[in-house]
């Protein structure tokens, strides 16, 4: 389902499943401590490596992009907030639900409340992302 002008407040994001994976762990930094290495994570006290931060961006507007389709690159908006991690291989879902319906120019901007969450339904990244879309 991709965003219209007619799309309701309420109306749900098309939810995007994934798996995450920390392709930037990196082992080359002479002893420094890392957070998205598993070893260095876990003598931090943490149970696995991090996934990087950009990633989760990354997974947001992925479904963004199928939700508003190409105007998202033209005029889309978003802030979110981590909340809590996201480890290396967690199962994650992209969720959202339009919160507002703004006019502007000769549309209408779909303002959404969007978050990803972790298997056990943790939120870990919260946020509110826009475009506007046109008839």
């Amino acid at each position: 389902m991709r965003a219209t002008v007619d799309t309701p407040i309420g109306a749900p994001i098309p939810e995007w499943k994934g798996i995450a994976s920390n392709v930037h762990a990196r082992t080359d930094r002479e002893g420094e401590a890392n957070i998205h290495d598993d070893a260095a994570a876990q003598k931090l006290g943490f149970q696995r490596g991090f996934v990087a931060g950009g990633q989760s961006i990354a997974w947001i507007s992925r479904a963004l992009v199928h939700y508003f389709g190409p105007t998202y690159f033209q005029t889309g908006r978003l802030e979110v907030t981590y909340v809590s991690p996201v480890f290396d291989q967690d199962p994650i879902t992209v969720k959202g639900t339009v919160r507002e319906r703004i006019p502007e120019g000769d549309g209408v901007r779909l303002v959404c409340d969007v978050w990803l969450e972790r298997e056990d339904g943790t939120k870990a990244v919260v946020g509110t992302a826009s475009a506007v879309v046109r008839g």
